[in-house]
């Protein structure tokens, strides 16, 4: 009988241990939105590698809003990674094909590639689509600029720098760039990135 005891013993501690098995699905409890908030958190924090995947989480969530995207690109061209930049926003563009922030976007990171042709055809549709806008004019200058055009980019920075209240960072920017404008010879490219 001492033996039976044992292997009942045994066999309960043996069956105890071994569980039977459970699949656990988990989900994310944030939807699209509450996961580019939260990328946007990072973001502000200098977590990039967290708001990357926070920004492409959010994106994969709603496959049609292309902010996430917008923001995947911003995070990537504060990296200085610009193709990767360029394909975020490029992305973007699929899903709305008519944010003048994304085309903008897009246009800079060209011309911080240097490819100033399709960064002025992108900066361009973008001003059209937000005339007052002083980044898009900026940028738009910013192709000119490198296009050789510095007439029309110093038109274009005026413009912009009358539209810019005196604390806002981007005036700063503006104004150095009309400077630089103004030092290069009409019809010579400038070009701002080493």
């Amino acid at each position: 009988m001492n033996i039976a005891v044992r292997a009942i013993l045994f066999l309960t501690l043996l069956l105890a241990g071994c569980a039977t098995p459970r699949i656990v699905v988990l989900s994310d409890p944030l939807d699209a939105r509450e996961r580019n908030d939260l990328g946007a958190s990072y973001e502000s924090a200098g977590e990039l590698d967290l708001a990357l995947q926070a920004y492409a989480e959010a994106a994969d969530k709603d496959p049609s809003w292309d902010q996430p995207l917008i923001n995947l690109g911003n995070v990537h061209a504060a990296r200085g990674q610009w193709p990767e930049a360029e394909g975020a926003y490029r992305k973007a563009l699929r899903r709305n094909n008519a944010n003048p922030e994304a085309m903008n976007n897009l246009a800079y990171s060209l011309a911080r590639q240097r490819r100033t042709a399709e960064a002025l055809e992108w900066s361009g549709t973008a001003l059209a689509l937000d005339s007052g806008n002083p980044l898009f004019m900026s940028t738009r200058a910013l192709g000119l600029l490198q296009s050789g055009r510095r007439d029309e980019a110093v038109a274009l920075l005026d413009q912009a720098l009358s539209a810019l209240p005196a604390g806002d960072p981007l005036r700063q920017e503006a104004a150095a760039l009309r400077d630089r404008a103004l030092r290069a010879a009409p019809g010579e490219s400038v070009d701002m990135w080493p």
